[in-house]
């Protein structure tokens, strides 16, 4: 066990390492965009670990779904194609039962960038929020590059110091980049935290907190008014992110590209508000790994 977490470290080691400077931040990027690193990290969580969802997490989830079967069904049929609906239920199992989902129901090097679920036009205004070190910010980039389309804006929100500090490194001089250092909530706040990595909650008291983070409302922020697009992954905060923007939502119908996977309740909360606020869009869910992480929903104008 020992010997394993040395291998971990390491290798996590070299990967910070290499966010850090230009030209391997650049190849990190090209393996992303092709499901490379997804693949490392995948496979480095199942060296480390026994890859098996925990049976207290399972015996959760299944209490959980059995109690909003109904609620489950109606969000099944909010979907827009059978492939999402075979997804959300692999992903589901996944939870309720540790099932591993079928290499076919997930795809590691398209994630937010689904070619049969979304499209990029001239003039897309991209909100980034969770920017972490820009990796998103740079896949966006190149995907408009192969569309041989021209995008007006990306808008970054992130609120560590340190991954602000390397989108700024990498982004700085972009007159079309920009970047907020805050995160996204309802409204304007500072939400306290304790723990790290995994183990991160929020507490109500400053003095228990080990870190604290700045948070804004998308509808009170200028830069983000134009939206066309919300990219959002942020921990388990994405509903209160929603309800910060819905005035955005409502009046622009962005194109939402949504993390779910962060809870059982958001599995089946964030598809109902979304479909709340714009009746239209059409629902799409896509996996972007193995364990049923990386699960997004894609609403579609």
């Amino acid at each position: 066990m020992r010997m394993k977490k040395l291998i971990t470290d390491f290798v996590w080691d070299v990967y910070r390492l290499m966010q850090r400077h230009y030209i391997t931040f650049h190849l990190l990027m090209w393996l992303k965009e092709r499901g490379i690193m997804r693949n490392i990290s995948y496979r480095l969580w199942r060296f480390n670990t026994k890859a098996v969802r925990p049976e207290e997490a399972m015996r959760k989830s299944r209490e959980f779904f059995s109690a909003n079967a109904d609620r489950s069904e109606r969000v099944l049929s909010l979907l827009a194609d059978d492939k999402s609906k075979i997804v959300w239920g692999g992903v589901v199992c996944y939870r309720t039962e540790g099932v591993q989902i079928k290499p076919e129901l997930y795809s590691e090097n398209d994630q937010y960038f689904v070619s049969d679920v979304i499209q990029i036009n001239d003039g897309e205004v991209f909100v980034d929020v969770g920017g972490f070190i820009g990796d998103t910010v740079q896949v966006f980039i190149d995907f408009t590059k192969r569309a041989k389309a021209k995008f007006k804006k990306i808008v970054v929100f992130e609120p560590d110091k340190a991954n602000c500090d390397l989108i700024k490194k990498y982004f700085g001089k972009r007159k079309d980049v920009v970047l907020i250092e805050k995160g996204l909530s309802d409204r304007e706040n500072t939400l306290y935290f304790v723990g790290e990595g995994p183990w991160v909650r929020v507490v109500d008291d400053p003095e228990e907190s080990t870190f604290s983070v700045p948070v804004i409302d998308l509808d009170s922020v200028p830069e983000g008014q134009d939206a066309t697009w919300i990219k959002m992954d942020i921990e388990g905060s994405e509903m209160d992110a929603l309800k910060g923007a819905q005035n955005v939502i409502r009046r622009n119908h962005p194109k939402l590209t949504i993390c779910i996977y962060h809870s059982d309740e958001d599995m089946l909360r964030i598809a109902e508000y979304i479909h709340e606020l714009v009746p239209e869009y059409k629902l799409y869910v896509r996996c972007h790994k193995g364990d049923g992480t990386e699960t997004v929903l894609y609403a579609i104008p």
